[in-house]
C-alpha cells in the first residue's frame, strides 16, 4: 500500500515552543508539585488544564492555523483508515492476550484469577472521566507534541533523535514516567511523520487510550501481564 504523505506546512518560531516548556517546568510543574496537591483533582489534571490553555492559544495568540498543525483534510481517508488499523491492532491484541491466558492455563494462576473479582463490575460512575481520557486527552496531546512540538522539532533537526526526543518529553510532563508512554509518543510520531497528519495519529493514541481502560475494566487479568507498560 503506497501511503500519500502530506508535507509539512508549520512556519512558526522554533523560540515558540521553548517558550512554553519553560512555562512548563519553571512555572506548572512546580507549583504543581507544592501547592496542588491538596486538591486531589487539579493535581491529576493541571498538567492537562496547561495543554488544553496552550492549544487553544495556537491559533489565536500564535497565529498558526489548524491545517498547519497536521489537520490538513488531503488524504483524509488514508489517513483515517492508518489511524483505524493501528488503533485496531492494539486493542484486537487484548482478547488474544486473553485466549492465551486461558489456553496456556496461566488465567487459574493465583495473581491472576484474584484480578477478576477486583474488578468484575464497572464503574458507571467514572465514565465522564474516562470518556474525556479516550477522546479529549489524546486529541489534545497530539496536537501539542506531534503538530505542534515535534513539527517545530523536525524543521531543524534529524527526525530520529528528535522522534525520541519528544518521546522523552512525554514522558517528563506529567511525570509518565513509563515505557508505554514513551512507546504510545514513538507510534504517534512516526505515524506522523509517515502520513504527514494528525489523524492517524490521533486515533492509535484514542485506540491506545481505550486499550488501557478495557484492561482495567474488562480484562483486568492482564494488568498483571502488561504492568511494564505503566
Amino acid at each position: 500500500m503506497k501511503i500519500n504523505r502530506i508535507e509539512l506546512t508549520g512556519r512558526w518560531s522554533f523560540k515558540i515552543p521553548v517558550i512554553v516548556l519553560c512555562a512548563y517546568f519553571l512555572v506548572i510543574f512546580p507549583c504543581t508539585q507544592l501547592f496542588f496537591r491538596i486538591n486531589p483533582w487539579l493535581y491529576k489534571y493541571s498538567d492537562d488544564i496547561f495543554l488544553v490553555v496552550v492549544v487553544l492559544m495556537l491559533p489565536t495568540a500564535f497565529n498558526i492555523k489548524l491545517s498547519a498543525l497536521g489537520f490538513s483534510t488531503r488524504y483524509l481517508k488514508q489517513n483515517l483508515v492508518i489511524g483505524v488499523i493501528a488503533g485496531a491492532g492494539v486493542l484486537l491484541c487484548l482478547p488474544l492476550l486473553e485466549t492465551g491466558l486461558s489456553i496456556t492455563g496461566l488465567a487459574e494462576h493465583e495473581l491472576l484469577a484474584g484480578k477478576v473479582k477486583d474488578n468484575y463490575l464497572f464503574d458507571m460512575s467514572a465514565l465522564p472521566e474516562k470518556s474525556v481520557q479516550i477522546f479529549l486527552i489524546p486529541l489534545i496531546e497530539q496536537i501539542f507534541y506531534t503538530g505542534f512540538l515535534l513539527q517545530s522539532l523536525l524543521k531543524k533537526y534529524n527526525p530520529i533523535p528528535t522522534i525520541y526526543a519528544v518521546g522523552l518529553i512525554y514522558t517528563m510532563i506529567g511525570v509518565k514516567l513509563s515505557l508505554g508512554s514513551f512507546g504510545l509518543s514513538i507510534g504517534t510520531s512516526l505515524l506522523f511523520k509517515i502520513t504527514g497528519s494528525l489523524y492517524a495519529s490521533i486515533l492509535f493514541h484514542m485506540g491506545c487510550a481505550l486499550g488501557g481502560a478495557l484492561v482495567e475494566n474488562v480484562y483486568p487479568r492482564l494488568t498483571t501481564l502488561l504492568m511494564f507498560l505503566w
